[in-house]
């Protein structure tokens, strides 16, 4: 028997079963069972993601299902797990990555550039907010939190003019017919890790290491390397204004950041290609060179 433990949220819940579909298809006659635990990042909903005094609020409740014996794996939306795990556990597969686009969804389904100066436009993303505001200063940024049904129920409330979400969130919930423009990575590139469902598991449970090991991949674990070891390298925590996206071609992995102010006015970006074989080390790289050009200090920034 194996046991998932995972968030209660229906996209969580999606992306367990998602896990368990993916473990028995390896593996026929595995008994797979979830464990559902609330997070205190869905227990406060009140404040701003931002403000948070530490990071990991969506993960560290599942993870700790695994510390404690009552779970061998832990399915995380990957862009929300920790840069250093919590000792003891260790990331050990992922599933295929979904589209990594942000997408707007709109009341009036007009596109961001039809959206009238001083619309409302919510989210809860740092990054997010950054790029809206350089691609769009005229518009106002509000702050919104919840899942994705509830985000989407303030909108139709009036509360907002539009959301910014990801696109894979709301098609992994049959709600892709909501967005009205799927936004382009010129000037959205998406979060480090976005698209990726994230399994988790002890350091000392080799038997559960195996099992994730022989997961299909599709290069989506070597990105994921890349995005998180560039995140790591900047020691920027998980809600800093930066993004990230790698791709794969063969055994060439490609690589291209940027780290934002929060009010969108200063950008630093770069790319850099390099070898699957080494994700971890193509994600330093390009996180030293935006670090040359003064990434330190705009994070800092952000967080003051």
């Amino acid at each position: 028997m194996l046991v998932l433990s995972t968030r209660k949220s229906r996209l969580a819940l999606w992306q367990a079963e998602a896990a368990r579909a993916a473990l028995t298809l390896a593996h026929p006659g595995l008994e797979v069972e979830l464990l559902p635990v609330s997070s205190s990042g869905d227990q406060d909903l009140s404040t701003a993601l931002s403000r948070f005094g530490r990071i990991g609020i969506f993960t560290v409740e599942v993870d700790a299902a695994l510390l404690d014996g009552r779970a061998q794996v832990g399915v995380h939306s990957l862009k929300d797990l920790t840069t250093q795990l919590e000792q003891g556990l260790v990331l050990g597969g992922v599933l295929p990555r979904g589209p990594v686009d942000d997408a707007l969804v709109a009341r009036d389904g007009l596109t961001l550039e039809e959206l009238p100066a001083r619309a409302r436009v919510a989210t809860s993303s740092q990054r997010r907010k950054a790029q809206l505001l350089a691609a769009r200063p005229d518009l106002r940024v509000v702050e919104i939190r919840g899942n994705v049904e509830s985000r989407l129920a303030k909108l139709d409330a009036g509360e907002a003019d539009a959301l910014l979400m990801a696109r894979a969130g709301l098609e992994r919930l049959d709600l892709g017919e909501r967005i009205t423009e799927v936004l382009d990575h010129e000037r959205f590139l998406p979060a480090v890790s976005q698209g990726i469902v994230g399994l988790t598991c002890r350091t000392d449970d080799a038997a559960t290491q195996e099992l994730l090991r022989s997961l299909p991949d599709d290069g989506t674990l070597a990105r994921a390397r890349a995005e998180r070891r560039f995140l790591s390298t900047l020691e920027a925590g998980c809600t800093a204004p930066l993004a990230a996206h790698a791709t794969v071609d063969g055994d060439s992995l490609h690589l291209e950041a940027r780290v934002l102010s929060l009010d969108g006015t200063r950008s630093l970006s770069g790319a850099r290609a390099g070898s699957t074989a080494e994700p971890e080390a193509l994600g330093e790289a390009l996180a030293r060179d935006l670090l040359a050009q003064g990434a330190a200090e705009v994070v800092a920034e952000a967080r003051s």
